[in-house]
C-alpha cells in the first residue's frame, strides 16, 4: 500500500473498538442489552458478526464512509477469511447514517439492499424521531437479508470460543500426553481409597491417627453465555451504503 495512503489511514480517528455488539453513547435505544443478546446468538447461528454503533457526532475531520471502512478494519468485524462482518453506524446530531458491510457479505446485502433498508425501514422512523424503532426494525432488515449467506454458525460466539480454550494453541503433544497420565494415576488412587485398600498416616504434635485421603471438590463455577463482542479478524469493509434524514 502506498505511504501516503497508510498515512491518510492513520490519520483517520476511529473509536476504541466496543466490547460489546450495540453501542449507544447518544442513549436512545431502550433495551440496548436485548438487542446485544439478539446479535450475539445471531453470530452463534450464523457465525456473522453485525453490530451497531449509535453515537452524536462523528469523529472530527472525517466522513462516515472513511470512518466507517476503517473501523471495520481496526475492529476485525467478522471472521477471518470469510470477512462476514457489518456495522449499522448512526450519528444522530449529523443526521447521517450508515450500513458498512464486509466482502463475505457483499453477496447477500447488497449496496443496494443497504441502500433500501436506510431509505424505507430507517429513515421513516428516524424523521419522526423514534431512534429505536429506526435502529431495531434496521437491524431485523439486515439479518433477515444476510440470512442468505451459506455460513452456519457453531453455537459460540467469538468471544465465548477464545474465553472457552481448554488448552493453548502452542501446548506441545507431549505435555497433553503427561496431562492424560496425572489424571488416570489420580482417578485409581481415587478408586484405590474408595475401596478401603489405600490408606494414608498422617501425623502431627507428637499425636498420629489413620485418614482416608478424599478428595476435594474445587467448587468451579460454569461460566455464563458471553454476549460480549470479539472481533474475529476479519480484514474489512466492502461496501454498503450511507443516508442522511
Amino acid at each position: 500500500m502506498p505511504l501516503f495512503l497508510l498515512v491518510l489511514l492513520a490519520s483517520i480517528f476511529v473509536p476504541p473498538k466496543p466490547s460489546r455488539y450495540v453501542t449507544d453513547r447518544a442513549f436512545v435505544l431502550k433495551d440496548a442489552n436485548a438487542l446485544n443478546a439478539k446479535l450475539a446468538n445471531f453470530e452463534r447461528q450464523t457465525s456473522d458478526q453485525i453490530l451497531v454503533y449509535v453515537d452524536q457526532h462523528l469523529p472530527p475531520n472525517t466522513t462516515i464512509e472513511e470512518m466507517g471502512s476503517e473501523a471495520m478494519r481496526r475492529w476485525g468485524v467478522g471472521q477471518k477469511g470469510k470477512d462476514n462482518g457489518a456495522v449499522l453506524f448512526v450519528f444522530i446530531g449529523d443526521r447521517k447514517m450508515r450500513i458498512e458491510v464486509g466482502y463475505g457479505l457483499e453477496g447477500s446485502l447488497t449496496d443496494a439492499k443497504s441502500k433500501w433498508i436506510t431509505s424505507t425501514i430507517i429513515k421513516p422512523q428516524f424523521q419522526r424521531g423514534d431512534y429505536d424503532s429506526g435502529v431495531r426494525q434496521g437491524v431485523d432488515a439486515m439479518l433477515a437479508t444476510i440470512r442468505g449467506e451459506p455460513y452456519r454458525g457453531n453455537g459460540r460466539t467469538v468471544a465465548q470460543t477464545a474465553h472457552g480454550k481448554i488448552w493453548p494453541d502452542d501446548v506441545p503433544p507431549g505435555f497433553l500426553f503427561g496431562c492424560f497420565i496425572v489424571i488416570g494415576m489420580a482417578a485409581l488412587v481415587g478408586y484405590l481409597i474408595s475401596r478401603g485398600i489405600l490408606r494414608f498416616q498422617f501425623s502431627g504434635n507428637g499425636s498420629s491417627g489413620a485418614s482416608d485421603f478424599g478428595s476435594s471438590s474445587g467448587g468451579g463455577s460454569s461460566s455464563s453465555s458471553s454476549d460480549s463482542f470479539s472481533g474475529g479478524g476479519a480484514s474489512g469493509g466492502g461496501g454498503g451504503a450511507s443516508d442522511s434524514w
